[in-house]
């Protein structure tokens, strides 16, 4: 019985705990002003970006995955690990959140369409993805990869003044794919990630738009 009772525990406090990171903080008021616009521009940045467990600086996180990939294969594959990071950071990414929040937006009343660095809309988005993990996907078992990011509300001429800021904490993308090792699947993981941190925001953003 007192197995049991501590099991039980350990489960809700999990459950909450779980409950409480999915969260997303928005306050109405203070973005009232997005449903007045027709578009919004969105800059991704990766300031003070972490890695796993360990919150592993970024520099020192490639230079540890350069070594490894080059001891399990070598360092031409090395290479074209780094090359496909940098590729998928700074496009597919970017363009998996981008493209999930105006899917789900678009169902909403007062719906602006949110734009990847267009410099011309009234009001910017920053979204800075501050940690990552991969996850994995062996024969032994998966883990899903998850995304953490900073979303701060400006001006896009007054970047100095942050009008709203809010969190999302460790979006958790699915982990369906068979086990295959081909293509670095790191890299579509994480983009999983992002689709489901853009799916989340824009459910948080249902309170503004809708």
């Amino acid at each position: 019985m007192k197995y049991r009772f501590t099991l039980l525990i350990l489960l809700i406090t999990f459950s909450s705990q779980f409950c409480l990171a999915q969260h997303i903080r928005i306050d109405k008021k203070e973005l009232v002003f997005l449903a007045e616009q027709q578009k919004v521009n969105v800059l991704f940045t990766f300031d003070s970006l972490t890695f796993d467990g360990k919150n592993i600086p970024e520099v020192e996180f490639l230079q540890n995955r350069y070594v490894e990939v080059s001891e399990w294969k070598d360092k031409q594959a090395a290479k074209e690990w780094l090359v496909l990071y940098d590729e998928y950071k700074n496009n597919q990414w970017q363009e998996a959140f981008i493209n999930t929040l105006n899917e789900r937006t678009a169902k909403y009343d007062n719906t602006p369409v949110f734009n990847r660095n267009d410099s011309t809309a009234k009001y910017t988005i920053q979204v800075n993805s501050d940690w990552m993990y991969f996850g994995y996907n062996v024969i032994v078992g998966k883990q899903p990869s998850k995304v953490s990011m900073t979303l701060s509300f400006y001006e896009t001429a007054n970047p100095s003044n942050i009008l709203f800021a809010t969190d999302i904490s460790r979006a958790m993308g699915t982990n369906n794919e068979s086990y295959n090792l081909k293509d670095w699947p790191s890299f579509r993981r994480m983009e999983k990630a992002y689709i489901k941190a853009g799916y989340k925001f824009a459910q948080a953003l249902k309170r503004v738009l809708d």
